[in-house]
């Protein structure tokens, strides 16, 4: 884990890392790095690496499942509605005084169409909107297990320190901890990424007197 007690260093780290390090061999790899924070709160840069991004990456295809539900309940509503006021002029006209006979038999048929068209419309409304309901559990089911997934196979984690101690990370061990401007943050601060328990820390950044 990569900690600093601004956003806007954890992103040129972040960067850096994206970007890829020098290993003691000479050779150049490129870690596999998570950018945690607010989706406001980080620059473009890193945008395409922030866990966020890389979840809805993951999620293409449980989204496109969901928005069809969503799309379908929204058609239905508004062939529905347009029943019901159809419906209404109708019975408007067929209690109007200057109807006819003839006329009113033609309304009666239309209204008892309308009424059995509005019957399934509301039977298929709510049969969608039950879907709606489950594709919406599974979105966030899978949402979740696509942040784990997404953490899991992370190399480096990179936060602010305030970042670090959100609780979807709580679950997780690192080896090593790295605080960047060290000197600027606030002890405190500098407390919260120690919880992991983590074999190594390192403190970078000195004051300049």
């Amino acid at each position: 884990m990569v900690c600093a007690p601004s956003n806007a260093a954890v992103d040129e780290v972040a960067k850096r890392i994206k970007d890829g390090v020098w290993k003691s061999d000479g050779s150049k790899t490129i870690p596999n790095v998570v950018r945690l924070g607010a989706d406001s709160s980080i620059n473009v840069s890193v945008k395409e690496i922030s866990l966020e991004q890389l979840v809805e990456e993951r999620m293409s295809r449980t989204n496109s499942n969901y928005s069809e539900a969503a799309t379908e309940i929204a058609t239905l509503r508004v062939e529905l509605s347009r029943v019901k006021q159809l419906r209404q002029e109708k019975l408007d006209e067929l209690q109007s005084s200057k109807t006819s006979s003839i006329r009113m038999m033609e309304l009666e048929q239309d209204l008892k169409a309308l009424s059995s068209k509005r019957i399934q419309l509301s039977s298929r409304l709510t049969t969608a909107q039950d879907k709606g309901k489950e594709a919406d559990r599974a979105v966030d089911s899978a949402k979740r297990k696509a942040r784990l997934d997404v953490l899991n196979d992370a190399d480096v984690v990179c936060c602010t320190l305030s970042g670090s101690g959100h609780d979807i990370i709580e679950q997780f061990e690192f080896d090593l901890v790295i605080i960047d401007e060290a000197a600027q943050a606030i002890e405190l601060s500098s407390l919260i990424p120690l919880k992991f328990s983590s074999n190594r820390c390192i403190m970078v950044g000195g004051m300049l007197f």
